[in-house]
């Protein structure tokens, strides 16, 4: 757990919030304060970092809880974007994942990390795999190009899929797109 690898101020213990332990790790474990922007989180590595919760499956040992959520889509500029030049693959070429036991009824501290951690790099992935991640990102580029974002959806694509962060709903802010 974060709590029993790094020493954290008392007011830290109390944090809560989704994506929280991402943050507290970056912070606290590799102390650094990753940019608020596209850019990865170790920007001379082009490092991006990302912890995700998982659960424990009944056939496998460990089940992913939820999507892993790679970056937002700027829909203002992705039109602008090949797939080589892509806030995508400049900030997620190369990730290093790191995997917690999810239980809601802990603290994101003192969470368990339960598998080793994984270096994914985009271009160690198989060239279907790959090619598909291309395509994917390809139709959502292109939708957006031709003005309807608002009608993306996960149903889409198969490896990347365009999801909203909020909580939907009527209150729910719009993106706003060209």
């Amino acid at each position: 757990t974060l709590a029993e690898v790094v020493d954290l101020p008392d007011s830290v213990s109390e944090s809560k919030g989704k994506g929280k332990l991402g943050q507290l790790v970056e912070e606290y474990f590799f102390e650094i304060q990753p940019p608020n922007s596209h850019a990865p989180d170790f920007p001379k590595a082009g490092l991006e970092l990302k912890t995700t919760g998982v659960i424990e499956g009944s056939k496998q040992p460990f089940l992913a809880k939820e999507r892993l959520v790679l970056t937002n889509i700027n829909f203002n500029t992705i039109h602008l974007e090949s797939w080589e030049t892509s806030t995508l693959l400049g900030k997620c070429k190369l990730m290093l994942l790191l995997f917690y036991l999810f239980d809601s009824d802990v603290l994101e501290i003192d969470r368990r990390f339960v598998l080793e951690p994984t270096l994914m790099n985009l271009w160690s992935l198989s060239a279907n795999d790959l090619a598909q991640i291309v395509s994917d990102w390809n139709y959502i580029r292109e939708k957006v190009a031709s003005k309807r974002a608002h009608e993306l959806s996960e149903g889409d694509t198969t490896y990347l899929k365009a999801c909203r962060k909020g909580s939907g709903g009527v209150d729910e802010r719009l993106a706003s797109q060209p």
